[in-house]
């Protein structure tokens, strides 16, 4: 049995797994309602006519939709400094330190291990379903006309 939560609180990653006091990061997938939420505020959609025939031309504000998915995203840290400076939590900061090579690097390689836990989870699903499909087609007999 898979016990799915609605919540998206977050899942920790420590710097140094073996000693937490080290600091480390807050992570959440950003869901699809969120998702669209930016999308809906960073894609101007312009529709142009072009030789009798109407199409969308949307424009995205790339810059302020990847803050924007970062500051989702990045729910919490402890233990993070830039350049000597200990830093609060903050969209202004989670925008600073996703500049920041060795930060993104780290934050990449916790967000993949989430996606490939949402991964591991979905095929689970889809096996419990298959399973469930065979079994409801084991139970049912056709009789002939």
């Amino acid at each position: 049995m898979i016990n799915f939560s609605s919540k998206n609180d977050g899942t920790w990653f420590y710097f140094d797994p073996m000693d937490k006091s080290q600091g480390g990061i807050c992570l959440r997938v950003l869901s699809s309602d969120e998702s669209n939420r930016i999308e809906s505020l960073t894609v101007k959609h312009s529709w142009k006519v072009k030789r009798g025939t109407a199409y969308d031309e949307p424009k995205e504000d790339k810059e302020l939709a990847a803050k924007l998915r970062w500051d989702y995203c990045i729910v919490d840290w402890k233990g993070v400094s830039l350049d000597g400076v200990e830093l609060s939590c903050t969209s202004d900061n989670k925008e600073k330190l996703v500049k920041v090579s060795d930060f993104i690097s780290f934050l990449i390689d916790c967000m993949e291990s989430l996606n490939e836990k949402s991964t591991v989870i979905e095929e689970a699903r889809l096996k419990n379903l298959r399973t469930m499909q065979d079994s409801i087609s084991k139970d049912v007999t056709v009789s002939p006309v």
